[in-house]
């Protein structure tokens, strides 16, 4: 699977999207969130782990991929309800591989995830890749793409992860009209 969606085949990419959906929604909606919660969650884990596969950083990965994808939801997960001020009700391995719900084969959050990676721009991408796949410090990712400190790099990831998050709630919006 790994090889595939790096080689850039679609439907591989696409069969892995919808076989994992529901393992996430299932995660976030039984630890205090929302479908759009789990929705947000799993675009941004999808795009990290896509980085990830696509700059070979998995290539060697131990585990299997949806377990790997399930484990960054999970933390990503916890980091947000950290900062709503909540707690995780289940634990990491509980229900892992029970928790599949059907997803709809007509689901836009594949093709919302491709064209957010394809119109999120240059700039952002290099800075995304150094951060989730090449796994740089912020002053590393400063010096290596001309910021004036690891502030302004750290700005402007915030601000890259903002606008791939507001081009795929717009492509969605587009799909659900």
């Amino acid at each position: 699977m790994i090889q595939a969606i790096k080689n850039g085949n679609e439907k591989a990419l696409g069969l892995f999207y919808k076989e994992n959906f529901g393992k996430i929604l299932h995660l976030v909606l039984k630890n205090s969130g929302s479908d759009d919660d789990a929705r947000d969650v799993y675009q941004d884990c999808m795009m990290e782990v896509v980085l990830q596969i696509r700059g070979g950083r998995l290539d060697q990965l131990s585990s299997r991929l949806s377990t790997y994808l399930y484990s960054v939801c999970y933390y990503k997960w916890i980091d947000r309800l950290r900062q709503r001020g909540k707690q995780m009700q289940t634990g990491f391995d509980d229900d892992l591989e029970t928790a599949v719900i059907e997803e709809d084969d007509s689901s836009p959050y594949l093709p919302a995830l491709e064209k957010v990676l394809t119109q999120i721009g240059e700039k952002c991408m290099l800075l995304l890749k150094a951060f989730y796949y090449e796994k740089l410090t912020m002053t590393q990712i400063a010096s290596k793409l001309g910021f004036a400190d690891d502030n302004s790099a750290k700005s402007q990831k915030n601000k890259c992860m903002d606008k791939a998050r507001f081009l795929g709630k717009n492509v969605l919006k587009q799909f659900y009209s």
